[in-house]
């Protein structure tokens, strides 16, 4: 998706001992293997991971004022990572997107469902009141290229 390229232009001055890419490279990784918290990688998930290895970093680019910076500077270009997305999703995938379609479900859950923090007792369109459930939204490309 040439996202070395857009941080690489946009990496800045900081004059730290980790670059912000290889920060975010941390996060980024951290969120598709077990999703948590800043805090929960710094302490719990980095030490016990072979990330640092992956790295080439000790756990110092995992220090948890350094993860929550990292995080303020990726705000600042969220609209232009979205745009850059888009458009690189239109050359690989000849994604349209003059028409978004729009999904909701809600699935219920057999049991308790104690254990999904999410599941929540509401509307049911499925008229099982006695049931919790967790609703699911998608916003997709005609082709089915899901964005959100």
């Amino acid at each position: 998706m040439g996202r070395d390229a857009f941080w690489e232009a946009r990496r800045g001055e900081g004059g730290e001992e980790f670059s912000w890419a290889q920060v975010l490279e941390l996060l980024v990784v951290s969120r598709w293997v077990s999703p948590g918290s800043e805090f929960r990688l710094h302490r719990p998930g980095f030490g016990p991971s072979a990330v640092g290895d992956l790295l080439g970093s000790g756990f110092a680019v995992a220090e948890k004022d350094r993860l929550y910076r990292c995080l303020d500077r990726i705000l600042a270009h969220k609209a232009a990572l979205f745009d850059h997305l888009r458009q690189r999703g239109q050359e690989l995938f000849q994604a349209r997107f003059d028409i978004l379609l729009y999904d909701l479900t809600s699935p219920s859950i057999e049991g308790d469902g104690e254990e999904i923090p999410k599941a929540q007792y509401g509307y049911s369109r499925d008229h099982r009141f006695d049931c919790r459930q967790v609703v699911i939204a998608w916003v997709v490309t005609p082709e089915g290229f899901p964005l959100a």
